[in-house]
């Protein structure tokens, strides 16, 4: 710590700013600075030279002074001394260990608000560590907040009151360090030890701004805490003030004699609860009322300086080094106030009404606000509940079967009143949707009859149509499990569908799928030769090709088995279904009906020429065709001939034999290259040939394009 004393010699007095300031060089001044930044703090001593008030009386001194808890102060018998931090000219800042030597060599250290977290509490049996931080920061909001200045003299009236207002600062501090205020930062008696503000005579030329600037300073510090009269800071001490009933709302009005109302907000855990100040008058008001317990919560939102704390690391009256604390930004401060609310009690009474006229008996549930119980309608459809508290209430009906459901209700009980609501009883209903299908897709009009018995015992009997997407709708149908779902009047080209038993549930929109299936026909047709009903010679049965046809729309191809039979697929009913044989027409040709296995498994599933003048003929509408058969190296092999369209003077040789000894050939021959769209005759012979066992021709495709 750093110390600058008057002295008589001016000279002398030079010389030792001089020697300060050197010591204290390249030190900046402090307003807020971060934990473990290292200053200089100086001490500074009043009169100085040029002081009117000058004299070495003791005026400005003090006697050896010893505080509560064991602080003390040296004796000062001229002179008044205030501190700073970085310089002689810096910030003001307050020595919180009176009585501990300076050392004028050494810097201290900053340290945050959390220093105050471990404070010894010997050192002040009055408050803790943190009371005593808060109480600090707010002495330093109202204290002196500016920088000391070498030239103040006490004759000029603008330094004497930075003087005293810095001089009334530092005594508030250390009556808080020492333990003369508490946490409501209320005086405590010394008792034995001396009066923190004995450090300053009576006779001080200061004393009358000192003792002026002392009393504003510890009035603000307490208006600062200071709450509505008719709240209390704490919650649990906090009194309960009765809301009551103004035919619109819950309400109270309250005088603040402290004079503070306007300084605070109000708030609730109640949403609609809402505050209105006027003047020193707080009307509270609630739409509904608040159940015990609910607390009115009030805030001032101060602030106040946030405290550093210079030290050397040692604290206490046998410290090292005289620690001072100065303040930083401000930081929140906020005040909290309580009040409680409570209401009187009400009445809820339940009327019952019911479709079929049942009333009494019906159970009822109400719940709320610490209430669960059970209840039931007199004959009258009737019941009362009293000793409510006011509060919104859930009353709840018993489910009956046969019963719409009746929805919660809520009600508000009002303190003296009696609260009442009206329940209905309602038939289930509910809808019965019957979607229609028809495998010709026609299932607009129908119509359908719904019949049965409700489970309520009422009867149903209606009727519902299709609409054009199909469905037919039974709404507002009393419930019940077995309705008969039946079609009326059936379109003929229909099989008459079964009825349905279905059932109707409360709420719910039950579907059903109706199908409307055609009446149809099939037919297994058996080849026969005309002369013996069995193939003649080396001729089959098999491989005819059949089609089905609707007017002259070939709908399907068949081919015969073996046996020369085949099986149409099943069709609706009409009456120009036909039956026709179509090419290839055989004649001497036999199909071969086994199935390829694979893509490489080529001679199956063709047409066989096994001698000559065997015959096979096509009808194909076409304006490309093609022929695919088997050159093989079996030779000699058959030969064909084919004829287009009859023009037998220009027939197509198509030669069974394969020049090659690799294997058989697919052999794809044109016939037709973009020719005239139209029906064509394809008809291939076997031709002569003087080698009876030449190998058979195999005629793999007929291939056509439009």
């Amino acid at each position: 710590m750093k110390k600058l004393y008057r002295r008589s010699i001016s000279g002398l007095l030079a010389l030792l700013i001089c020697f300060t300031a050197i010591l204290g060089s390249g030190v900046t001044a402090f307003a807020a600075a971060p934990t473990g930044e290292t200053a200089d703090s100086y001490s500074v001593a009043f009169p100085r030279d040029g002081d009117a008030n000058l004299d070495y009386s003791g005026t400005w001194g003090h006697d050896e002074l010893h505080y509560m808890n064991g602080w003390t102060s040296g004796e000062a018998t001229w002179m008044t001394t205030l501190h700073t931090i970085g310089s002689f000219d810096g910030p003001a800042c307050y020595c919180i260990e009176p009585g501990v030597p300076r050392n004028l060599y050494r810097s201290y250290e900053s340290y945050g608000e959390d220093y105050w977290d471990t404070f010894p509490a010997e050192y002040n049996r009055t408050i803790d560590g943190r009371a005593m931080k808060t109480l600090l920061g707010r002495i330093m909001q109202y204290g002196y907040q500016g920088n000391l200045s070498l030239d103040w003299r006490s004759q000029n009236e603008a330094d004497a009151d930075k003087l005293a207002h810095m001089m009334a600062t530092q005594v508030l501090v250390w009556e808080t360090v020492v333990g003369e205020r508490d946490a409501d930062f209320n005086h405590v008696a010394p008792g034995s030890a001396d009066a923190v503000k004995s450090v300053y005579r009576t006779s001080h030329p200061l004393y009358g701004r000192f003792s002026a600037y002392y009393d504003s300073i510890e009035a603000n510090v307490k208006k600062h805490t200071i709450v509505p009269s008719f709240m209390d800071r704490s919650e649990e001490d906090a009194q309960t003030v009765e809301l009551s009933w103004d035919g619109s709302r819950y309400t109270a009005t309250l005088t603040d004699t402290n004079g503070v109302l306007s300084e605070y907000a109000f708030s609730s855990a109640q949403s609609d609860m809402t505050f209105a100040v006027d003047g020193n008058d707080l009307t509270i008001s609630a739409e509904t009322a608040p159940a015990d317990g609910v607390t009115i919560t009030a805030v001032r939102n101060n602030t106040r300086q946030g405290v550093v704390v210079w030290s050397d690391g040692h604290y206490g009256p046998d410290g090292t080094m005289q620690d001072v604390v100065t303040f930083r930004d401000t930081v929140s401060d906020p005040m909290y106030a309580y009040l409680h609310l409570k209401v009187g009690y009400g009445s809820v009474k339940i009327i019952k009404t019911s479709e079929d006229g049942k009333v009494d008996g019906i159970a009822f549930t109400i719940s709320g606000n610490g209430v669960n119980q059970t209840v039931a309608t007199n004959s009258r459809g009737e019941i009362r509940i009293d000793s409510l508290r006011p509060s919104v209430y859930t009353v709840t009906e018993q489910s009956y079967d046969k019963y719409k459901p009746q929805e919660v209700r809520q009600v508000t009980v009002i303190s003296g009143q009696v609260a009442t609501v009206t329940f209905h009883n309602t038939l289930k209903r509910g809808s019965l949707e019957v979607v229609k299908t028809a495998e010709d897709g026609l299932n607009e009009g129908v119509k359908f009859h719904l019949t049965g018995t409700s489970l309520a015992g009422l009867p149903v009997d209606e009727y519902a149509v299709t609409g054009s997407n199909g469905k037919a709708v039974f709404s507002d149908v009393l419930i019940g499990t077995d309705y008969i779902l039946s079609e009326v009047d059936t379109g003929i080209i229909y099989v008459v569908p079964e009825g349905q038993t279905t059932a109707v549930e409360w709420n719910t929109v039950t579907q059903v799928e109706v199908r409307n299936v055609l009446k149809k026909w099939s037919a297994t047709v058996t080849k026969r030769d005309a002369e013996t009903g069995l193939p003649q010679g080396d001729a089959t049965l098999a491989g005819a090709v059949y089609g089905v046809y609707r007017g002259e729309e070939l709908v399907d191809t068949y081919i015969t088995d073996e046996s020369g039979q085949f099986t149409t697929t099943d069709y609706v009913c009409g009456n120009d279904w036909t039956i026709r044989e179509l090419s290839p027409k055989l004649e001497g040709f036999r199909a071969d009906p086994e199935e390829k296995l694979g893509h490489l498994d080529h001679w199956k599933n063709g047409w066989v020429g096994q001698k000559p003048g065997d015959k096979i003929t096509f009808e194909v509408d076409a304006s490309c065709i093609a022929v695919q058969y088997r050159k093989t190296i079996r030779r000699p092999a058959l030969r064909a001939q084919l004829v287009l369209d009859g023009d037998a003077a220009y027939p197509v040789l198509l030669d069974g034999n394969f020049d090659e000894d690799w294997g058989d050939c697919l052999y794809l021959q044109p016939i037709l290259h973009h020719g005239e769209h139209r029906t064509h005759t394809v008809e291939l012979t076997i031709l002569p040939t003087d080698t009876p066992d030449a190998t058979e021709f195999y005629l793999m495709a007929l291939i056509v394009t439009g």
